[in-house]
């Protein structure tokens, strides 16, 4: 009868072998080991002291509460999988080594009488192990059969650690046992292949070698059978004439040879290894290649001649022409003396040379074809350069004009001795150095004729200076936006403005009316106190000290009104308040008639000067 897990661990505790927990896996060797232990002799003097075993605990500090062990029966390990052998080895890193000694007695039977606790603990290991051979069966049926056929032998077996009653100190199992790796299919088909290869591999390889062999004598034969005529030279004393030449098969290879030479001739004078004279072979020199390729007829060589020609003609053959000792192509037995193909056969030193011409030709098309893009490109971008260059000198040439004129008016409003005109000879000899005017004449006349026509500020007319008569422009004011070719009584109004601010044209040195209305003194944005007020009404007075004079200073809104005694004092009031930067603003003014302003403020229709 078979002896139970309980009985068999027993049994081997009593020849002091150190248990692991009884599996399915390994039951069958448990039974073998106790069989041969069994079979041993016994000692004659059994020692009363029972052999100790070492175990290295490598466990860390934290190690839980160890149980007082029983005599007569096996510590089982609470934790998830077995110390592996090299756990009873020291540790490296220095830790603490800790040593404890199990007494099994050989000589003593085993305790039948096993305390409650440690039947307790060994049920509940018993009922872990059970649940991780269950989860793992699946995994394991690869391997069982490898497991079960390996020896068995003590110092395989790995100690356990000694198990606490604890179930607070008690860690949970893990399974040791891993999956085996499947091999994948690309294996399978390569040792399926190896395989293969190992048992066939004499007859593949002779097989190999007959098909190569085979196909180098088929490709012999059909260049044999193509190249029959070449290689293999025709006998002598060919029986052709001109009667049969298209029927007679030795013609086949004459025919061939003779091409041949006539192509190789013309590539020749083609690739310029030859002179063009040398196009066409003349017959001797044909009969003498005949002969050296062993082609002769019993006839002779005049036979061969005339059953090569009515063959060309008969058959006919295109690619050879036929001419006489003019170069002219005939058909006639007794004027033909000449040969020549009309397509070339090139050599590989000719094709190389011809490549090479070929390319040197388009490199140097392409160097020309890019010489020639940048060259037209300098040119373009040149002449924009100096088309811009003339664009802007022509401009600076208008704005400095104006500018002169305006200075020169402002100079005659602060003098009235200085002339409120400038002569046009002058500007120029003002504005272009003498060595440049004759470079800047195209320029300096364009710039003459946009002033005199187009600039509604400068108006063209003659003076008198020191007795001569000069074309001067003078500055005007104010700006008129019509031309000047039709000045007078031409009127413009903004869309921002109404009838009080509209203007007709007048000269420089009277003004619409005797009153303006001024812009921007005041932010609109903001309320305007008594102070603000009294400023703008002191630096009115200040800017215009030299006027004679103002007799009126209105201020409605956010707008400045000014009446002067005269056209002239408008004028005058004008330019300097015009454009006037007041206070980082700029001021705008613009005449106002007489009628509006007494609307605005009747008190000023008697008012007398004021400063």
């Amino acid at each position: 009868m078979p002896l139970t897990d309980q009985q068999l661990r027993q049994e081997l505790v009593q020849f002091g072998e150190t248990v692991p927990p009884i599996t399915q896996r390994n039951r069958e060797q448990l039974r073998t080991r106790l069989q041969v232990l069994q079979a041993r002799p016994r000692p004659r003097s059994p020692a009363r002291a029972s052999p100790t075993r070492a175990r290295v605990n490598t466990s860390p500090p934290r190690a839980t509460t160890r149980s007082r062990p029983v005599r007569g029966l096996i510590e089982l390990s609470d934790s998830e999988t077995d110390l592996s052998a090299n756990d009873y080895l020291p540790s490296r890193s220095g830790a603490k080594i800790q040593t404890r000694s199990i007494a099994v007695g050989r000589d003593t039977q085993p305790s039948t009488n096993v305390t409650a606790d440690v039947e307790e603990s060994i049920a509940r290991h018993r009922r872990e192990i059970q649940q991780l051979i269950d989860s793992a069966r699946d995994r394991t049926r690869a391997t069982s059969a490898n497991l079960s056929a390996t020896k068995y032998e003590p110092s395989s077996i790995t100690p356990l650690r000694p198990t606490s009653t604890s179930s607070r100190h008690r860690a949970p199992l893990k399974s040791d046992i891993t999956k085996p790796k499947q091999p994948s299919w690309f294996n399978n088909i390569g040792k399926e292949i190896k395989s293969f290869w190992k048992t066939y591999k004499d007859t593949i390889i002779q097989a190999i070698k007959l098909l190569f062999f085979g196909l180098l004598l088929g490709g012999g034969l059909i260049l044999l059978k193509k190249k029959a005529g070449v290689i293999i030279p025709h006998r002598q004393g060919i029986t052709c004439s001109p009667d049969n030449a298209t029927y007679c098969d030795d013609m086949q290879p004459i025919i061939h040879s003779v091409k041949q030479f006539l192509e190789a001739r013309t590539g020749e004078v083609d690739c310029g290894f030859r002179d063009k004279s040398y196009r066409y072979v003349t017959k001797p020199e044909l009969n003498k290649y005949l002969d050296e390729k062993k082609f002769k007829f019993e006839e002779g060589p005049e036979q061969r001649w005339n059953t090569l020609v009515s063959y060309i003609v008969d058959k006919p053959v295109d690619d050879i022409s036929l001419l006489d000792a003019h170069n002219k192509y005939s058909n006639d037995f007794n004027e033909v003396v000449k040969m020549s193909a009309q397509k070339g056969t090139h050599s590989l030193m000719c094709r190389a040379r011809k490549g090479i011409n070929s390319a040197m030709q388009n490199l140097a098309w392409l160097l020309l074809g890019t010489t020639g893009f940048l060259t037209l490109g300098w040119l373009i971008k040149r002449r924009s350069k100096q088309h811009q260059d003339a664009e802007n000198t022509y401009k600076d040439f208008i704005e400095k004009i104006t500018d002169l004129l305006e200075n020169q008016y402002e100079e005659h409003i602060r003098d009235s001795e200085t002339k409120p005109w400038l002569a046009i000879s002058h500007i120029r000899d003002m504005l272009i150095p003498p060595q440049d005017r004759k470079r800047l004449k195209t320029l300096w006349e364009r710039a003459k004729k946009q002033i005199s026509e187009s600039e509604s500020r400068v108006r063209s007319e003659s003076q008198l200076i020191h007795g001569e008569e000069f074309d001067v422009w003078r500055w005007i004011q104010p700006r008129a936006p019509s031309s000047p070719s039709s000045p007078r009584k031409k009127r413009a109004e903004s869309p921002h403005s109404s009838n009080e601010e509209s203007y007709v044209y007048m000269p420089a040195d009277v003004g619409l009316t005797e009153c303006l209305k001024l812009r921007n003194f005041f932010d609109p944005d903001t309320n305007i106190d008594d102070d603000e007020m009294d400023l703008v009404v002191d630096s009115i007075q200040n800017r215009c000290a030299t006027v004679r004079r103002i007799e009126h200073i209105g201020i409605h809104s956010i707008f400045v009104y000014l009446k002067f005694s005269s056209k002239e004092a408008a004028s005058q009031g004008f330019h300097l308040l015009n454009n006037w930067k007041f206070h980082g603003r700029e001021i705008i003014a613009k005449y106002l008639r007489l009628q509006r302003y007494h609307e605005h403020f009747p008190e000023a229709i008697n008012s007398s000067s004021t400063n």
